[in-house]
């Protein structure tokens, strides 16, 4: 169990950090510094029974620094340290009123009384650590009755409306995420961390997900927000519901018309904005894997369209439908960042099987792309989307003759989306990954797409 605390006072720590230490078995201090440290331990480091924000300190505004906090690790006490009077104007009754175990913690902490009005706040705190610990036990199910589900999709949400279980062994699952209960993305993070990519629903019940989500996203579609930002979550939604639903039950009217309205709002966006590095500014990194990739895949293909002057419909939803199926069929999110069949981190990060997948997913995602109709050579695209015109890429290697222009626009804007995702986006980012494709991918109809992009990144951005 955690603790972190947030305070710059070394003494603070020492003195706080002694009294765990000599009262509490089995509990680690953690200590931020700033805010960006409190943000980045409370995504990657925790889960943390509680925290603790020095509210004396002026380099942050602590009732904000609390709420972000509480975004990403999820409601659990917070207790706020300095003097009553600062601790008072500074944080909000609806904030310290959130929660039933949040306390306040009269400074100086080198009173007589600190250490038993401390053991007795955190052992407050610890009993609701405790409690959300008990609500997670392990059940003895039947593996046939859940379908794995890929744990990048679970970002997207707050809460979900089903249980979820880990994998402990064949038979016995541990109930990681209860219905309908908030969890935080460090909670996601931490078993990211430690290499769980699956999290496992009933499949009854992932089949009224997918349908009940679905008719949430084409509801926003319906109506689309006037903020971008919000939008480009729902597509993030609609996206991974279509890579599920391929995944889980194939292609059906409703994944179909999911894929079209997705298209049509992502085309939407994208000409509504006018200007890309205003939707990349505010791109929400957070949600890296194969949704997010295929969304600016999607939006660096769309800009390539309108610098090669090509203003045909039909060939913006090619692209954009493309970079929607283009790595559905990856068995890891990680992998959308490998653009090379020979790039060591295969080796490194993954079995046989795994990277033999990686090696054929252009061509089992181009094979599903066959089933829809209306776009005839969109299968073409997919498949070719890992080559280059140097017949270094995968895993047909033709001639440069073969790669069309539409080949040649979406490979450009796949190959950065791959570079990019999980990155604050910015001009120079974007320059490093073009340049990163001078060597292989600068021949026959990429030169002057590449070209085009470069110049553009370099006046626009």
């Amino acid at each position: 169990m955690k603790i972190l605390l947030i305070s710059k006072e070394k003494e603070e720590f020492n003195i706080i950090s002694r009294l765990v230490k000599n009262n509490f078995k089995n509990v680690e201090m953690v200590c931020a510094i700033n805010q960006d440290e409190a943000i980045n331990y409370t995504s990657v480091d925790g889960p943390f029974a509680y925290i603790i924000i020095d509210c004396d300190n002026k380099d942050y505004e602590p009732d904000s620094l609390a709420r972000e906090i509480i975004d990403f690790a999820g409601d659990r006490p917070i207790i706020f340290l300095g003097h009553e009077a600062i601790i008072d104007t500074r944080i909000s009754s609806e904030l310290y009123e959130s929660n039933a175990f949040n306390e306040k913690l009269a400074k100086p902490v080198q009173r007589e009384d600190f250490q038993e009005d401390f053991i007795k706040s955190t052992t407050r705190a610890m009993e609701f650590a405790k409690k959300e610990e008990f609500e997670s036990n392990l059940e003895d199910i039947n593996p046939d009755d859940f379908i794995p589900m890929k744990l990048k999709g679970f970002f997207l949400y707050k809460s979900f409306p089903y249980d979820l279980y880990l994998e402990i062994t064949p038979t016995r699952y541990l109930k990681a995420i209860s219905k309908n209960q908030p969890y935080a993305i460090s909670q996601l993070s931490q078993y990211a961390k430690k290499g769980i990519r699956f999290l496992h629903i009933k499949k009854d019940d992932q089949l009224r997900y997918l349908e009940d989500e679905a008719k949430k996203c084409l509801k926003a579609f319906s109506n689309p927000s006037k903020n971008n930002n919000e939008n480009i979550l729902v597509i993030l939604r609609s996206y991974t519901l279509v890579h599920q639903s391929l995944i889980a039950i194939g292609i059906t009217p409703m994944v179909i018309e999911l894929s079209e309205k997705s298209i049509d709002m992502m085309i939407h966006i994208y000409e509504n904005e006018r200007k890309l590095s205003k939707l990349l500014d505010d791109f929400p990194n957070v949600y890296s894997g194969i949704a997010s990739k295929s969304v600016l895949t999607s939006l660096f293909s769309l800009l390539l369209c309108r610098l090669m002057k090509w203003d045909s419909d039909l060939t913006r939803r090619k692209l954009v439908f493309a970079a929607l199926l283009h790595d559905y069929s990856l068995p890891d999110e990680d992998m959308t960042h490998i653009n090379s069949p020979n790039d060591p981190r295969l080796n490194q990060n993954y079995n046989e099987a795994q990277i033999q997948d990686f090696h054929t997913h252009p061509i089992k995602s181009a094979e599903i792309a066959k089933q829809f109709s209306g776009y005839s050579d969109i299968d073409f695209i997919i498949e070719n989307h890992h080559e280059t015109p140097n017949r270094k890429g995968f895993p047909n290697k033709p001639s440069h003759t073969k790669l069309t222009p539409l080949c040649s626009v979406f490979n450009i804007a796949q190959f950065i989306s791959a570079e990019l995702d999980g990155m604050h986006i910015n001009k120079k980012n974007i320059i490093s990954s073009i340049r990163l494709m001078n060597r292989d991918y600068s021949g026959g109809n990429f030169k002057e797409p590449l070209k085009l992009l470069l110049d553009h990144v370099k006046n626009n951005f």
